[in-house]
């Protein structure tokens, strides 16, 4: 009977012992670690820059006063379709028509005195011819000969000068009525009245710089001029195919292409001897231009544009997103982690085109490979339940 309750007795506390050192075992082992993977997948892939732009005319142009005046009248209003030709704006024309007179009486003065100093010249043509024939005769003296010879020369040479002030008379009358015509303002093409900076009786001076009255644009096809960062525009060549939105359709795109690159940036414009003591930080933007045309004339000058340049697409090619890059050289070469056998491993993989999220596969990977996105992710309630035991066996 004792051996009996023996046998008992030790069966339990073998039991109890095993149970004690399964939970000890369970309590200080080391869980493996576990790993978030993704894989390579199939999908189209589109290579985009993207810009921001300002929507101008193909062709503008400041229509400006070439004489002073006071404004007299305007014949259009912002907005107007022009003709070329058309009368935009009328200059008083008061001084340019004095200024006309004054030439035209300047010219009758000089024409009169020309008449009068042909008839001279006539004279004393006369008198040297009668002195040259008495002189032969010895009827008269040298002296009186020569003087009236020099008195012939005089006359020649004082025609000549009149003749001379005539000319510039006459220009001076061309230039009179061009100035009074420039006081009738033609348009000079077709296109649509954008801006007015003048009103009616204001006063305009034309002497130190030419004054707009208006600007007139060809607004059937528009231009956008976009800015491109330094570090996008090395992807950028003329002719690839681009578009754009503005701002209230933005579901309408429009299409367009690529069709000249600034070899500057604007601000070489206005660099001046001190640029080279500015900030080394300030980005780099270049121009870019592209044309669309605008039969409904939705487009309007200044407005903003959102503009996507197409450097390139492929379909259906193997990707991966660009989370996943360990090492990414940004010229094909990558790096990312695999998991094989349980372990974490580097593998090199070669590069193509990219989006925002995705870069194509060319080699180093199959759809197949399970590539790491994490490190180890042992969950939180492990965690908390680490934080709560107290002190585990080593990691």
């Amino acid at each position: 009977m004792a051996s009996r309750k023996l046998i008992k007795y030790s069966l339990l506390s073998l039991g109890l012992i095993a149970l004690l050192g399964f939970g000890a075992y369970s309590y200080f082992k080391e869980d493996a670690p576990t790993f978030m993977t993704t894989q390579a997948s199939f999908r189209n892939i589109k290579e985009q820059v993207f810009a921001t732009g300002t929507l101008a005319g193909k062709v503008e142009v400041d229509v400006g006063a070439q004489v002073s005046g006071q404004i007299k009248k305007l014949h259009v209003q912002t907005g107007d379709e022009v003709k070329e030709g058309q009368l935009l704006c009328e200059i008083d024309p008061d001084i340019q028509e004095n200024e006309l007179r004054t030439a035209k009486a300047q010219e009758k003065l000089i024409s009169a005195q020309i008449r009068s100093q042909k008839a001279e010249l006539k004279r004393l043509e006369l008198e040297f011819t009668r002195q040259k024939g008495l002189l032969k005769t010895e009827a008269t003296s040298k002296q009186e000969y020569e003087l009236a010879e020099a008195n012939l020369e005089v006359a020649k040479a004082n025609l000549e000068a009149l003749e001379a002030q005539l000319e510039q008379a006459q220009i001076a009358i061309d230039d009179a009525q061009t100035n009074l015509g420039y006081t009738k303002i033609l348009a000079p093409m077709d296109g649509t009245v954008y801006a007015i900076p003048v009103e009616e009786g204001q006063t305009v001076n034309a002497n130190q710089t030419t004054p707009t009255i208006l600007k007139l644009a060809k607004l059937d096809v528009m231009t956008v001029e976009t800015e491109i960062s330094e570090a996008d525009v090395v992807h950028v060549k003329e002719g690839m195919p681009c578009s754009f939105t503005i701002l209230g359709l933005n579901n309408q795109s429009f299409k367009s292409k690529l069709y000249r690159i600034d070899p500057a940036p604007k601000s070489a414009e206005n660099e001046s001897s001190q640029s080279s003591s500015s900030s080394t930080t300030e980005a780099i933007y270049y121009n870019a231009l592209l044309d669309v045309d605008n039969p409904e004339g939705l487009l309007r000058i200044d407005m903003t544009a959102q503009v996507t340049i197409d450097i390139a697409a492929k379909e259906n090619v193997l990707a991966l997103p660009l989370t996943t890059l360990r090492f990414d050289d940004y010229a094909g070469k990558g790096k990312v982690y695999v998991l094989e056998n349980d372990l974490v491993v580097e593998r090199d993989v070669e590069l193509g085109i990219r989006d925002e999220q995705f870069v194509e596969v060319l080699s180093g990977l199959s759809e197949n490979d399970l590539i790491v996105i994490g490190d180890d992710v042992k969950t939180s309630e492990d965690l908390a339940m680490q934080g709560r035991r107290g002190p585990r066996g080593p990691f």
